[in-house]
C-alpha cells in the first residue's frame, strides 16, 4: 500500500511538470486609510426661563409679546401753531382795516361852489394829478360881511370833491382830513384858525372864529391844510398832504364901530 502511494505521487508530479502555469492566487486589497472621527455635537442653548408669573405655554392672546415681538412707536409729529396764529392775525388785521376805513367822499360837482348858502364870500377849485387818480377840490366860503370892532364871527370853509378819477380798478376813491384852515389879511397878517371842523355827507366843514380891532375894508384869503386818503379795495393809505394856495374872497369884510 505504501508502494501504490508513493507510485500516486510520483504520477501526480509528473502532470504538474507538463503543465508549468501556474493559477493566479486573489490578492485581498490593502485596508482603506482609517478617517478621522467626527466632531463631538455642539451642546444645545439652554431654553430661556419664563418670566416670573406667566407661564411657559400661555396662550398668545393673552401673552401676545412672548411670540410677536412689540413695534416701536413713530414720534408724534410736532404740529406747528405758529404760521396759523399769524395767517389769522394777518387776515383779522386786513377785515378790520378795510371796515375801519372812512366812507369815500362823493362826488359833488360844483354844486356847493355855485350856492350862495355855502359859498357866499367865495370860492376856489384845486386840481390834483397823482400816482393814484386825478382829484379836482372845491373849497366853498360862507359867512356874514358885515361886522363890528370886537366882535366874533363865524367863517365856514367847506371843502367837497368836484371831480374824481382813480388811477386803477384797486383804488375805490379818496376822502380828505382836514389839519388847519386859517384866514389872513391881505398884508399877510395871520388873523385866526379853525376851532374845529364837521364832516358832513359831502365834505368837512372848518369853522374859524375871527374878530377886528379896526373900522373898515378887509380884504381876506384863506389857506387850507389837509391830508389826502385813497381807499381801497382791502384797507386805504395816505397819499398826500396838500397846502392850498392863498383863496382870496371875493368880497371884503366890512366893520363899522
Amino acid at each position: 500500500m505504501r508502494k501504490s502511494l508513493l507510485a500516486s505521487l510520483d504520477g501526480m508530479q509528473l502532470m504538474s511538470s507538463e503543465n508549468p502555469e501556474v493559477e493566479p492566487i486573489d490578492v485581498p486589497p490593502p485596508p482603506p486609510e482609517e478617517l478621522p472621527p467626527p466632531p463631538p455635537p455642539e451642546p444645545e442653548a439652554p431654553e430661556p426661563e419664563p418670566a416670573a408669573g406667566k407661564r411657559k405655554d400661555a396662550w398668545e392672546e393673552d401673552y401676545e409679546e412672548h411670540i410677536k415681538p412689540e413695534k416701536p412707536m413713530k414720534p408724534r409729529k410736532r404740529r406747528h401753531y405758529g404760521g396759523i396764529v399769524i395767517v389769522v392775525t394777518i387776515i383779522v388785521i386786513l377785515v378790520l382795516w378795510t371796515f375801519l376805513s372812512p366812507k369815500v367822499m362823493p362826488q359833488a360837482g360844483e354844486t356847493y361852489m355855485s350856492s350862495q348858502r355855502y359859498a357866499n364870500l367865495g370860492s376856489y377849485i384845486g386840481y390834483r394829478d397823482i400816482w393814484a387818480g386825478n382829484m379836482t377840490w372845491g373849497f366853498s366860503i360862507s359867512g356874514p360881511n358885515t361886522t363890528h370892532v370886537g366882535t366874533v364871527i363865524t367863517i365856514s370853509v367847506l371843502v367837497t370833491k368836484v371831480y374824481e378819477k382813480p388811477g386803477n380798478f384797486f383804488f375805490r376813491g379818496s376822502w380828505i382830513s382836514l389839519k388847519n384852515v386859517s384866514i389872513y389879511s391881505e398884508n399877510d397878517t395871520w388873523l385866526a384858525s379853525m376851532s374845529n371842523y364837521t364832516v358832513g355827507d359831502f365834505g368837512p366843514t372848518a369853522s374859524i372864529p375871527v374878530s377886528f380891532d379896526t373900522t373898515g375894508e378887509h380884504d381876506l384869503y384863506v389857506r387850507a391844510k389837509f391830508l389826502a386818503y385813497m381807499d381801497m379795495r382791502i384797507g386805504f393809505m395816505p397819499l398826500e398832504s396838500v397846502l392850498s394856495p392863498a383863496i382870496y374872497l371875493d368880497e371884503p369884510i366890512v366893520v363899522s364901530a
